[in-house]
């Protein structure tokens, strides 16, 4: 076993499935710790918009294993696709609330949750800001998506600067990633993005200069980096594996 993150425990919301899932196996290989936060299958069942699902995580893990040095805010929820004009304003106003509700007013209750805990072991937070939603139009996301994606490039550099020197707070923006991300619904619950995966593969890769499209694994590397020593001067700063998507006219 590689011994990168040895000794180190981490706290991954969404770890239930997909990037979240992914990465949790990558941290246990490389030496780490885990507890996750997940709605349904989890080591805490909870979901992200209720502030006390992040304070019942975070105990559970100071409880087990007596520190946190990594948190992984991950969980996420898509507003597949649906354009301003596609809903009435109710249904908008419905669809919003969720997303963001989800997309930052989870990370920001996940990283209060965590703030001192991570001060205390000089830790760090890695955020996921997903497809490149926060720069592009035209993959696959919808304006509210974008919003919420876009939404966390200042949260990462807002946490960035309060929480210095003791805690580092980056991001990873991959290209579209083919997981089970589900998206919300107007007026309730959700729907599967990508039920038709080697499509939306095909159209992620047509789309970048790289012609790439990484799987849940590959994307993990990056928060293996973002935890690891090689990124103890990193912070502020969003890691894009996107193929090459800000090429792009």
């Amino acid at each position: 076993m590689n011994g990168l993150l040895r000794g180190r425990v981490a706290l991954i919301t969404g770890g239930g499935s997909g990037i979240g899932a992914a990465v949790a196996r990558l941290y246990r290989e490389h030496g780490a710790l885990v507890v996750t936060l997940d709605r349904t299958d989890g080591d805490v069942i909870g979901d992200v918009r209720d502030p006390e699902a992040h304070r019942r995580a975070v105990a559970h893990t100071l409880d087990a294993h007596g520190r946190l040095d990594i948190l992984v805010a991950n969980a996420g929820v898509h507003d597949g696709g649906r354009g301003l004009l596609d809903l009435a304003p109710e249904e908008l106003a419905d669809l919003a609330a969720t997303v963001l509700a989800v997309n930052v007013t989870g990370v920001l209750l996940a990283a209060q949750a965590a703030a001192e805990a991570l001060k205390a072991s000089r830790g760090c937070i890695v955020v996921t800001l997903s497809d490149a939603a926060f720069t592009h139009v035209g993959v696959g996301a919808g304006p509210v998506y974008a919003a919420s994606k876009s939404a966390l490039t200042g949260v990462v550099r807002a946490l960035g600067h309060e929480l210095a020197p003791a805690v580092r707070v980056n991001g990873v923006a991959p290209g579209g990633v083919v997981t089970g991300l589900r998206a919300a619904l107007p007026g309730g619950g959700t729907e599967s993005v990508f039920d038709d995966p080697e499509d939306i593969l095909a159209a992620v890769r047509a789309m970048n200069p790289l012609g790439i499209a990484l799987d849940a694994d590959q994307v993990a590397q990056s928060y293996l980096f973002l935890a690891s020593p090689g990124a103890a001067g990193l912070t502020g700063e969003i890691l894009r594996i996107d193929g090459g998507l800000g090429l792009r006219a």
